[in-house]
């Protein structure tokens, strides 16, 4: 974990950024699997520059750490945030997942959401997952792959 904080401060470094702080946390999904939460503080102006157009530079980030320790980092799954960035957007999904939800049910129709982030439309799939009577789909071709909330048939 130390080596992972030292690559992520030395590629921060290279780009005239600077982290605060490092906090890695281990959780484990299963017997086999665990998933390595990596959280960056930084100045909320060094932060910015990841977080336009849609948290690209954030997930490119990740995207490079991710290789970088893909071998020491087998059977884990390695998340990346900045700030929090990700938990807050995770509780807005979730939020948005709930009240589509109870949109569907009261107008009996399917919702269409907006083009979202293979990661995003997975958050609304697992939380509209435990909705027995909500059944969610992807629908169309990256960058505009959408999801589709209906009720159960």
């Amino acid at each position: 974990m130390e080596k992972i904080k030292k690559i992520i401060e030395k590629m921060l470094e290279a780009m005239g950024l600077e982290a605060q702080e490092i906090n890695i946390k281990k959780d484990n999904l299963s017997k086999d699997k665990e998933v390595m939460d990596v959280d960056i503080v930084m100045s909320v102006r060094d932060a910015d520059s990841f977080m336009r157009d849609g948290a690209e530079g954030l997930n490119a980030l990740q995207h490079i750490v991710r290789l970088l320790f893909s071998k020491e980092t087998l059977g884990s799954f390695l998340v990346l945030d900045i700030n929090g960035h990700k938990e807050k957007r995770k509780n807005e999904l979730n939020d948005l997942a709930i009240e589509t939800a109870k949109k569907v049910r009261r107008t009996k129709s399917s919702i269409t959401m907006e083009p979202m982030s293979a990661y995003e439309r997975r958050i609304i799939h697992l939380k509209l997952a435990e909705q027995p009577d909500i059944v969610t789909e992807s629908i169309g071709e990256e960058p505009e792959r959408r999801l589709v909330v209906r009720l159960y048939p």
